[in-house]
């Protein structure tokens, strides 16, 4: 089903819709299956006409990456805020996932090389800066700050990636019933207690 078909052929596409068609194909099919042929079927438009809006293929890709980035950051600081240290990384923590598991292709996008990586950077700073308050608020020095924020984001993209990606499957009949909600929990305490074993560092 394309995505409103008054577009396209009559001249009305902009930037923006031809971004959230992007987006409606990236969550639908895979950001690899991503091509300008599927995005004009999309929009009901001709190929060339994308490209009034977007420079090629890559361009358009970049800039998924980046509204997929900034998305996310939002999402972290809005989770939190009003928290501090321990619970501020727990409640950051299961933010992450939670966007991950509802937009999992963007997720998958965002997490590539950046291919416009001053942009996606420079959209990156709310998640960067929403994690670095945490870490901080926990009693880390600055010069650990980058170090720990890494550490911490690397063990929670591993769990997410996995678990987006399919990974464990339906684990709810093996032996004991695997929970992956307190497996992520303990995942989240490995991550708090590097981050207090580098302040008492």
């Amino acid at each position: 089903m394309s995505i409103d078909t008054t577009r396209g052929r009559r001249g009305r596409l902009d930037q923006e819709a031809v971004l959230r068609a992007a987006e409606v194909l990236v969550d639908r099919d895979g950001y690899d299956a991503l091509t300008m042929t599927s995005l004009a079927a999309e929009l009901d438009a001709r190929v060339s006409s994308l490209y009034n809006h977007v420079a090629n293929l890559e361009d358009l890709r970049a800039l998924i990456q980046v509204r997929a980035m900034r998305m996310l950051g939002e999402h972290v600081r809005a989770a939190a805020m009003g928290h501090a240290g321990a619970e501020g990384l727990r409640a950051l923590s299961h933010a992450l996932r939670s966007f991950a598991r509802s937009h999992p292709q963007r997720y998958a996008a965002l997490t590539r090389p950046p291919i416009d990586r001053e942009a996606f950077f420079s959209a990156a700073l709310d998640a960067i800066e929403a994690l670095a308050v945490m870490v901080r608020s926990a009693g880390l020095p600055e010069d650990r700050l980058i170090q720990t924020g890494l550490a911490v984001f690397a063990a929670l993209h591993g769990f997410v990636s996995l678990e987006v990606a399919g990974y464990f499957g339906d684990l709810s009949g093996t032996s004991g019933e695997v929970d992956l909600d307190q497996v992520y929990a303990e995942v989240i305490d490995g991550a708090v207690t590097a981050a207090s074993l580098e302040t008492s560092h």
